[in-house]
This record gives structure tokens, C-alpha cells and sequence, in this order.
């Protein structure tokens, strides 16, 4: 079962390609929180043909548990999280009835390898305890102290939709995976349903316990969690403060030069959630070099622009390579670096609506504007 396990943990995580917004996050926000609040539904099951009870495996029906956590970004690529699950399930047994009454808390340092993958180690306190004596003659309860390492993968399915998974592995025979669906809405919630599965040690081998060989439970079930994203963001340097300086003498008129304004030349766009030009708009790269070396002495504005899609700090970083890419093909092309200013909007500079596909593509966007 355990090798089962983590064989479906990698082969979803081996799926990822690229998303960075919904739960489990991949990324962060330096300063920004995170609170999860959901619900699991999990049985459990152990061999018992190992242990005190003798006819046969151990089974429990399903039992709804409150599962949340809290995660903290320390950087934009470093956060600590923690999570709680209920681990009780009812007893379903027509002998023994036996249910299991205990609870799993996990604390993560979690680190961004980049917008698909993330990986996280830490120290997981899983409580078994069942709730009905006749388990064994006194009741029977262990709590195992877990160190664990894991990876955390997330893929793109539509604008709105991912694909997760996360998986683990630690000390006390432990293996943890989980996979899923999740939905962002608005920039800061994101809602996501999924399967978990926990495997841990029960007991070790002693016969005077009633155990004969080492022994597993695993936890299994339907799990949902809704995340809420707050605070964040990098403070801005505090203003100068003023220096006071006399008027200057008066001055012979000088000449002043016509002042120049902006005139626009081409819009290049892009996918969703991609850095690179569309193939479609090679001819209007090579249109805006062609104006740029036949006017040397002009520069030349690009802006980089995005849809709603996303935080504002992903969307300020993804705009920024948009027109950064665009300067490097104009750069590679001959126009100097020096009669190119760079600037990106993220989101905040819309060109048509967010609400439909068609909208959203024209918003994903450089735009180029000539000086002169």
C-alpha cells in the first residue's frame, strides 16, 4: 500500500506544468497570510489479523472532521504553515464497534522552487486513539511524532480551474498524499475538493499488547478546504524629507525645447499566464524595430500589461518579463537598449473588459508608444 501511494503522488506530480494561484499555494507574498478552513471525511482501516483482535481487518465508517490551517509568508519564496485534521471515524464493527477519536497537527517551512513546484519539511503529531475499550482490554492510544519532507505540484486547466497534488513522506512508516481540484474566485479566495490519504504507525511488534507483528492505520477520505489570503505586500520607502533650498537668482530667458509627447505604435499580446509573444505577432515585433531604427534619435515606451486573473503581485512580476521578452527581441534585432524605457501595469491597466475570454486576451498585452 505504501509503494502504491507514493507511485500515484509522483505520477501527479509529475503532470504539473504551470499555475500559481490556487490551494495548496506554490508561491507567496512577502508579509501576506493565509487561513484555510474546510471540512475531510475520513474511515480508517488496519490489519488486524496483527493486533489484539483476531477475526479478520478492522474497518470503520466515514465521520466528517474540521480540518484548517494558517500559513505565513516569511519572503516571497519561504512560509511557514500550519495545518489540523480531525482523525475521527465511526465505529461500524458489529462486534467490537470500534471508532477511532484522535487528530493530526503538522507545522511546515515551506519553499517556492518556482510557480508549479514547492517543497516543504517539518514535524507532524498524529494521534491514534480509539474510542471504544473493547479495541483492547484497557483501550489502546499512540501518538507519533513525525519529521517529514514532501512536494507540493499544481497544473493549469482552464483560467479559473487547477489540478493539485502534494505528498509526503516521514519517520513512524508514515506516507501522506493528497490530490485534487481547485477554483479561484475574486484575488484573494480559492475553494478546492479533494482525496487524502494518511498512513502511520499503529504499534511495533509485542505480544504482551497483543501485537504480533508491526502494525499500520491509514486514514482515507473526500476533503474540501476554502483559503483566504490578507495582508502582504512590500512597504514603500518613506518620503524624503523636505529640503529647503532658495530661490536661484534670476536668469537670462533661455530657449525651451517643444515638448514631446507619446504617439502609440503597436500592442503585442500574449497567452494566458505566458511571458513570450504570441506566434501570431512576429509581424508587429519586426514592424515596431523597423520604426525604431528608422528613428534613432526617438525613444520608445513599452509598457506591460495583464488580465484580472491572479494577485497583484504575480500579475506585477508576469507583466514585467511581458515587456522585458519584447525589449530583448527588439534589442536582438539591433534597436539599442538605450532608446527603449521599460514599464509594466500588471492589472490595473485594462483596455476592454475582464469578464469575457475576448476581453481578458486583449488585456494580456505590451503596449509599444513612440516619443518624439
Amino acid at each position: 500500500m505504501k509503494k502504491k501511494s507514493l507511485a500515484l503522488a509522483a505520477l501527479a506530480a509529475a503532470c504539473v506544468t504551470s499555475f500559481a494561484f490556487a490551494t495548496p499555494q506554490t508561491q507567496w507574498t512577502q508579509g501576506q497570510w493565509q487561513l484555510d478552513l474546510g471540512a475531510w471525511n475520513p474511515k480508517a482501516s488496519m490489519d488486524s489479523n496483527n493486533t489484539y483482535l483476531k477475526d479478520g481487518d478492522l474497518s470503520t465508517d466515514t465521520k466528517w472532521n474540521f480540518q484548517g490551517g494558517l500559513g505565513y509568508g516569511l519572503s516571497d519564496k519561504v512560509a511557514l504553515q500550519y495545518n489540523y485534521y480531525g482523525l475521527k471515524t465511526g465505529g461500524n464493527d458489529s462486534t467490537h464497534n470500534v471508532g477511532t477519536d484522535g487528530n493530526e497537527h503538522e507545522v511546515n517551512l515551506v519553499y517556492s522552487l518556482n510557480k508549479n513546484f514547492a517543497v516543504y519539511a517539518g514535524w507532524n503529531r498524529i494521534k491514534n486513539s480509539f474510542d471504544n475499550a473493547s479495541f483492547h482490554d484497557n483501550g489502546y492510544e499512540q501518538t507519533n511524532n513525525v519529521a517529514q519532507i514532501g512536494l507540493i505540484a499544481k497544473a493549469p486547466i482552464t483560467d479559473n480551474f487547477d489540478f493539485y497534488a502534494k505528498g509526503a513522506v516521514g519517520t513512524q512508516r508514515t506516507t501522506i498524499w493528497e490530490a485534487g481540484l481547485g477554483y479561484t474566485f475574486g484575488d484573494n479566495f480559492d475553494l478546492s475538493a479533494g482525496y487524502r490519504y494518511v498512513n502511520t504507525k499503529l504499534a511495533d511488534k509485542d505480544t504482551s499488547k497483543g501485537f504480533t507483528d508491526d502494525a499500520n492505520i491509514s486514514y482515507k477520505g473526500f476533503i474540501a478546504t476554502l483559503s483566504y489570503r490578507f495582508g502582504g505586500g512590500h512597504k514603500a520607502a518613506p518620503a524624503p524629507e523636505p529640503v529647503y533650498e532658495p530661490a536661484p537668482a534670476p536668469q537670462q530667458p533661455t530657449y525651451v525645447a517643444p515638448e514631446k509627447k507619446d504617439y502609440y505604435v503597436e500592442s503585442i499580446h500574449f497567452d494566458f499566464d505566458q511571458d513570450q509573444p504570441k506566434a501570431t505577432e512576429t509581424t508587429k515585433l519586426n514592424h515596431f524595430v523597423q520604426v525604431a531604427k528608422e528613428n534613432p534619435n526617438d525613444m520608445f515606451k513599452l509598457v506591460g500589461n495583464t488580465d484580472a486573473k491572479g494577485t497583484n503581485a504575480y500579475n506585477d512580476d508576469l507583466s514585467k518579463r511581458r515587456v522585458e521578452n519584447v525589449a530583448t527581441y527588439a534589442n536582438n534585432n539591433g534597436v539599442p537598449a538605450s532608446q527603449m524605457e521599460l514599464d509594466y501595469k500588471g492589472k490595473t491597466d485594462p483596455v476592454s473588459t475582464n469578464d469575457t475570454d475576448q476581453g481578458r486576451a486583449d488585456n494580456r498585452r505590451v503596449d509599444i508608444w513612440q516619443n518624439k
